[in-house]
């Protein structure tokens, strides 16, 4: 009876273990599925994105190519999010990829894009990369998260993570790719062995271009128009890295989507007692109460309130900044307020009384910078921070409204309003407008000179810090500078021979900015119509 007993166990241990086998080699087998229907969503989809960003952007940050890299984005961006069954947009009887909530963002990636390929301004373009990618986050986490349910905090935290998610899935494109082969080939499928043969003949076609460029001068200038500056046979190696570094990059984003998206938090009951909100937002509020009157009574009693020695634009340098950071800080304050503290009518008041004195420094700082403009002109930081004063505007009619109604969007107003904003001030070219006003007021200063008879030389002497600004701008300034230099120089200013290393080496700077950029595929508008006002002002 005993050694029956035994071997009872002994087959249910085996009959377990069996079990338990199968379980593993079922997991094991819906795990490659998974990764397999992972990497046929997404992989290819980068695959192809990454040789068409590298193609477009590899030593090209600023030519027409960014444009095809926006709208590769796009198509990208619309691809993944309509074909993961994790994705909101997935669901085939509603077609939610054409929803304006993604569309607009479509939209401003484009718009982004053409802007890079309108201008020469190496911060403007550094600002729409950085832009692209936060307009391409903010759709995967309105297709895979639902980002409209987010407070700015959360998105913010959501953006930063993306930017490591990437490391956390590094090989994870190369073991899919893997998988996805292994049981393709189980399928007896051909597309596996087409996209083999297309890696394979990579190298041998970058390397009978390189030949065939070096048999023939007609076929050799046809490849250098096409491809500009991207010379095959010294960048291949960095080409390939930098194709296999987008590889790597989207299909991380796009697998930490689909793994591991970030998480909606449950909205939490705000129960801390607000009294102590009440309190520092009191007594802060009566401070900025008080500075607040002081700054409307200025206007009014001028130089009178002024320390003895003070100027109109020493008093607005030495305040701007301070302004500046108050206002922000005090954004942070609503905002964080009005999340952490229960409501209550007396905190909702003291905030928006807050926001109402934030408006007034606001002014403040805008009257002030533009004291300082009149007496010291503009600059590319100047208007910066203009443009600033009025993003804050914008933000805070926001958060008042979201004070007031807590369904209201805010997160996503922000986004637009902002994103808004800074295409336009991007599409208007600032550093163009700088420099136009700049010298529109030099031109009136030398007029005045001229009609005082004042000595060439001497004139010479008063613009060289306009002269040394002419030599620090980008491609954007070129038309203006050169139009500004031919206006002087028919005025007998820069023309003696003494002269004319200055001008030479002005010419070199811009010259070198403007036709240093060969062929179609880097081809820029500022660029070439600074290139045009350079050979405009060789022929005057």
């Amino acid at each position: 009876m005993g050694e029956e007993q035994k071997q009872e166990n002994l087959n249910n241990q085996n009959i377990q273990e069996q079990e338990t086998k199968q379980m593993i080699s079922y997991a094991d087998n819906k795990d490659m599925r998974n990764r397999a229907a992972r990497f046929g969503t997404g992989g290819f989809a980068a695959i192809i994105y990454a040789i068409v960003t590298t193609i477009c952007l590899y030593k090209n940050a600023y030519g027409i190519m960014t444009v095809l890299f926006a709208a590769a984005t796009i198509g990208f961006l619309y691809y993944v999010c309509s074909h993961a069954p994790q994705s909101k947009a997935y669901d085939n009887r509603e077609d939610k990829t054409s929803n304006p909530r993604t569309m607009s963002y479509y939209i401003g990636i484009l718009l982004l894009g053409v802007s890079t390929f309108l201008t020469g301004d190496g911060f403007l373009i550094v600002c729409n990369y950085i832009g692209i990618y936060l307009l391409s986050m903010t759709v995967f986490f309105t297709c895979f998260c639902d980002a409209e349910k987010w407070s700015v905090g959360k998105y913010i935290r959501a953006v930063l993570g993306t930017v490591f998610s990437p490391f956390g899935y590094l090989f994870r494109g190369f073991s899919d790719c893997y998988v996805y082969v292994k049981l393709r080939e189980k399928k007896k499928s051909k597309a596996i062995y087409v996209l083999v043969g297309v890696l394979i003949a990579l190298p041998f076609l970058a390397l009978m271009l390189i030949v065939l460029s070096q048999a023939d001068a007609i076929f050799k200038y046809i490849v250098d128009r096409s491809i500009g500056n991207l010379r095959l046979s010294g960048n291949l190696a960095g080409f390939v890295m930098m194709l296999i570094a987008v590889f790597v990059i989207v299909y991380g984003i796009f697998c930490k989507m689909v793994i591991q998206p970030p998480k909606v938090d449950r909205e939490e009951k705000r129960m801390i007692e607000p009294m102590i909100g009440i309190t520092f937002c009191g007594l802060l509020t009566a401070l900025y109460a008080v500075f607040a009157i002081i700054q409307i009574l200025l206007p009014f009693l001028g130089k009178q309130m002024l320390p003895a020695g003070y100027s109109y634009s020493q008093y607005a340098r030495q305040g701007f900044f301070q302004l500046l950071f108050v206002a922000v800080v005090n954004l942070v304050i609503v905002l964080v307020c009005n999340r952490a503290f229960a409501e209550n009518r007396v905190l909702r008041m003291i905030l928006t009384i807050m926001c109402g004195c934030t408006y007034v420094m606001i002014g403040s700082s805008a009257v002030r910078m533009l004291m300082y403009i009149q007496a010291y002109r503009l600059s590319y930081l100047r208007v910066l921070v203009l443009f600033a004063l009025l993003v804050l505007i914008a933000l805070f009619a926001g958060t008042i409204i979201y004070l007031y109604k807590n369904a209201f969007p805010l997160m996503k107003y922000m986004i637009f309003v902002c994103g808004g904003l800074y295409i336009v001030f991007a599409l208007s070219h600032p550093d163009t407008y700088v420099m136009r006003y700049n010298l529109a007021c030099a031109r009136a200063d030398v007029q005045t000179w001229l009609d005082a008879d004042v000595d060439t030389e001497e004139i010479e002497v008063r613009l060289a810090d306009d002269f040394q600004y002419m030599e620090e701008r980008s491609a954007d300034t070129t038309p203006a500078v050169f139009e500004f230099i031919d206006w002087a120089q028919a005025r007998g200013i820069w023309t003696d021979e003494d002269d004319s290393w200055q001008i030479s080496n002005l010419f070199s700077y811009h010259s070198e900015m403007c036709t240093s950029r060969r062929g179609v595929r880097t081809f820029n508008v500022s660029t070439y119509r600074g290139k045009v006002a350079l050979e405009d002002y060789l022929d005057n």
